[in-house]
């Protein structure tokens, strides 16, 4: 049994922006079924204190950083029973928009305090337990966000439980300029190309990089690709001078939360042995789209944020091809404000086979995923990629660039063929790959194939698990 720390800036139920929140909220459910015991720390955003269990204690950490106390209350999840701490702080944390950015989709100016206080008070936790009566075994930070904790442990000079610093996305470094180091009541010894400088600026990620005792990415090929220039995001030296502690590990799946037989989000539960009851999925999210109700013609869908790392201005130039051939598409996204307005256009453009719905909609998002045909996730680069391991559980085949968590999960050939594969990131590639899934489209035993295969494959947490566990133990011994 070991006791685990897991740090990280958002965890599913509670908040949630991307797929951290999603790891964050089900790799320590899956540690604990283990028997590990695990208990995370996040922010009190505001708003969260009212999805928890009542406060079961409250510890004054003080002021170090001239904002107001910083103060940890220890309670529950509800939905799975999970110790956290939640990190207080009025002028820090209770803000009417979302975790990182403000109302006008901007980074806050301080988030480099904002996420310095966080990183401290975790750093306080794994290095004096006593203060809360329990003392970790090994500290697990996600992120730049939780970065900062690793460059507090080593400045304080003092012997430190093991650090395993996971990478969610290596694009994301939080940097900041120089003039606000003093803000971060950290030594400047640790500012030099060895630590956390970062091109003339100090970087949370560099942090969690460089005074980790590993470093795990959420695939192994990411894992591959983050040590070369195209990858590496200025980062790629750093790492190919860190690659002896470097280990990539898949992320799983939480069946109880996207599995097409338990989900009580979609319209019409099924299994792989009764797949032919998707279709009533695809006639639900039709209908509620205002589209056709022909299940007969191919629907791609989109889940995702709409940026240019995910691929989608490839879609804009690829799919009238395939809306002239009477395919149609569902997105659901946000992100790039030209972007949103280029697939609003297109749904103008063509309003009997395009719908998009600008947003984010967790239960949208199952229905999205249990009623289309095929997924379009044609990224630039991906980390991992949570939504092609999703849909594959629900028989809806992933069309993808191969790179990073995709070209671990999805493939277009052989036996267990489960999608379907481009490997340019041009829109001619992705153009050719979507006329090929029309094509197996049209074969329905083609496809029913490659449904039961994609269906049939397991990425839960289980698995996942125990190469988490192994690589605790290593660290501890």
């Amino acid at each position: 049994m070991m006791r685990i720390l897991f740090a990280a800036s958002e965890i599913y139920p509670l908040i949630k922006t991307g797929g951290l929140a999603d790891v964050a909220g089900a790799l320590p459910v899956a540690l604990r079924a283990k028997g590990h015991d695990v208990k995370l720390i996040m922010p009190a955003y505001k708003g969260i204190l009212e999805k928890v269990e009542a406060i079961h204690k409250k510890t004054n950490l003080g002021n170090p950083f001239g904002v107001g106390d910083l103060i940890l209350l220890e309670t529950r999840i509800i939905e799975n029973d999970t110790p956290i701490y939640l990190l207080q702080c009025q002028a820090l944390f209770e803000r009417d928009a979302g975790p990182y950015l403000d109302q006008d989709g901007t980074d806050y100016v301080d988030n480099h305090l904002r996420f310095g206080a966080f990183s401290w008070a975790i750093a306080m936790l794994a290095q004096h337990g006593h203060l809360i009566g329990w003392q970790a075994d090994i500290l697990h930070l996600n992120d730049w966000q939780t970065g900062f904790a690793a460059a507090y442990l080593k400045s304080w000079k003092l012997n430190h439980i093991p650090i395993i610093s996971t990478v969610h996305n290596l694009r994301y470094n939080g940097s900041f300029e120089m003039n606000r180091f003093p803000d971060m009541r950290l030594s400047s010894e640790l500012l030099d190309m060895h630590g956390m400088e970062f091109y003339g600026r100090f970087s949370g990620l560099k942090a969690g990089l460089v005074y980790a005792d590993a470093i795990t990415t959420v695939s192994p090929t990411y894992a591959k690709e983050i040590v070369t220039s195209e990858y590496g995001d200025g980062l790629d030296g750093t790492l190919r001078a860190m690659r002896y502690k470097l280990h990539g590990i898949l992320n799983g799946v939480d069946y109880e939360q996207w599995s097409p037989e338990k989900d009580q989000l979609i319209s019409q539960a099924y299994s792989i042995d009764s797949i032919e009851k998707k279709c009533a999925n695809k006639l639900a999210l039709l209908n509620e789209n205002k589209l056709p109700e022909d299940p007969s013609t191919l629907l791609f869908g989109i889940v995702s944020r709409l940026t240019e790392q995910k691929g989608l201005d490839l879609v804009l130039e690829a799919i009238p091809a395939l809306l002239q051939k009477g395919c149609r598409l569902i997105v659901l996204g946000s992100g790039d404000k030209a972007l949103e307005s280029a697939y609003l256009a297109l749904q103008q453009q063509y309003p009997n086979q395009v719908s998009i719905k600008i947003g984010y909609d967790e239960a949208y998002s199952h229905r999205l995923q249990a009623g289309v045909d095929a997924l379009l996730i044609p990224s630039r680069f991906e980390p991992c990629g949570l939504t092609q391991l999703y849909a594959l559980k629900y028989g809806t085949l992933p069309l993808v660039r191969k790179t990073g968590g995709l070209a671990d999960s999805v493939f277009e050939t052989g036996e267990q063929a489960n999608g379907f594969v481009f490997e340019q990131a041009n829109a001619q590639a992705l153009k050719e790959a979507m006329l090929r899934t029309l094509a197996c489209f049209e074969d329905i035993n083609a496809w029913r194939e490659k449904q039961s295969n994609a269906m049939a494959y397991d990425f839960s947490w289980e698995g996942t698990t125990v190469k988490w566990e192994q690589l605790y133990s290593s660290l501890l011994n």
